[in-house]
This record gives C-alpha cells, sequence and structure tokens, in this order.
C-alpha cells in the first residue's frame, strides 16, 4: 500500500481535524451521517484518520470531506 504526503484535492494537513460525510440511502430517504476526525494519512482509495481515539481507515469513495 502507498501512502500519499502530499494533498490530493481537499486533504487536510496532518493531525488537523476536519469533518466527513457519507450519504446512506434508507428506504425512501437518504441520511447524512457526518464525523468529525483527525488526519492521519490517506492513499488514493482510503482516508487514514483518528476517530474518537481509534485508528480507523475510511474508503474515500464512501467519505467525502466537507467544510460545515
Amino acid at each position: 500500500m502507498t501512502y500519499i504526503d502530499l494533498p490530493i484535492g481537499l486533504t487536510p494537513r496532518r493531525g488537523a481535524e476536519f469533518h466527513l460525510i457519507r450519504w446512506t440511502r434508507e428506504r425512501d430517504e437518504w441520511t447524512a451521517e457526518t464525523i468529525i476526525a483527525v488526519y492521519i494519512s490517506s492513499t488514493l482509495d482510503e482516508w487514514i484518520v483518528d476517530h474518537r481515539g481509534r485508528r480507523v481507515r475510511l474508503s474515500r469513495q464512501e467519505w467525502l470531506r466537507y467544510l460545515p
């Protein structure tokens, strides 16, 4: 797996808090789920973040950065 240290699109600085959003469809409605995480690193496919004290990997196709 290759880690990318250069910004890709709206990639935050390492150690910075940022907001992520994903949309899911439940029955006939779309629901947004948002989180605030601390950026650790990323690949072309994943965000690698600290969320609630845990290091997690989130799909870039599923989770998008947004500015509230």
